[in-house]
């Protein structure tokens, strides 16, 4: 689970900086998968603090909109927005699944099922839940049974929780907590790559050597009590 302002001050003592990042992605999106492979890329060039990190899904009435409007679908087609939203709901029930295979099979179901559609042609549908399943090293038998399973609902309503406790407006979008040096979670919504990761990072580990000196490459925007928007 995530931690909040308090959770993170009772830790301020730890001598190991630690880093948590929380990734909010629509399970069909194109551009969530590019980011989710920037996120990748950036743990595997990692040498520094100790770094964990998540990838969530999150969707509701806004990010469908945003979804359509990114693909230039009529957004006023109430059945087409039923449709895409029935979709994701299935996907991300279809991600926790995979999850319960493993951490690293349920992200690459997870970038399997993204790319599959990535071209707007292939139709998401249970027989490419199956292919997909199938390139993830998935017992696919299994797959499908916990799909169904009331563990994989409630597992899913609790990331749709975390993410409107993070205030998550879109995706995709980070969320970095720092066990030593902010008190705060900082929202990342925009160029989420590698490079602007690695410099996230740099400057919350300078300002912690800093006895938290503020971040000097980043805009920083308060949003609520326990969240910042943090902008390049």
């Amino acid at each position: 689970m995530y931690r909040s302002k308090q959770n993170i001050a009772d830790s301020a003592s730890s001598p190991q900086q630690i880093f948590e990042l929380y990734l909010f992605v629509n399970p069909i999106g194109h551009k969530c998968y590019r980011t989710e492979q920037e996120v990748l890329k950036f743990m595997s060039s990692l040498d520094g603090p100790k770094v964990h990190f998540r990838f969530i899904t999150f969707h509701n009435f806004n990010t469908v909109t945003q979804y359509m409007k990114r693909l230039n679908l009529p957004e006023k087609d109430l059945t087409l927005r039923n449709q895409i939203y029935s979709s994701i709901y299935d996907a991300s029930l279809a991600y926790k699944a995979a999850l319960m295979q493993g951490k690293k099979r349920g992200r690459s179901f997870l970038l399997h099922l993204q790319k599959s559609l990535a071209d707007g042609k292939t139709t998401y549908s249970k027989e490419l839940l199956a292919e997909v399943a199938a390139k993830a090293k998935l017992d696919v038998d299994m797959f499908f049974e916990d799909k169904e399973s009331p563990f994989v609902k409630n597992s899913y309503e609790a990331d749709q929780h975390i993410a409107q406790e993070m205030n998550i407006k879109t995706n995709p979008s980070l969320v970095i907590f720092d066990n030593l040096n902010y008190h705060y979670g900082l929202l990342l919504e925009d160029n989420i790559t590698a490079e602007a990761l690695h410099e996230v990072i740099k400057d919350c580990s300078v300002a912690c050597a800093q006895k938290n000196a503020s971040m000097k490459n980043t805009n920083i925007t308060t949003i609520g009590k326990n969240y910042i928007r943090i902008t390049h």
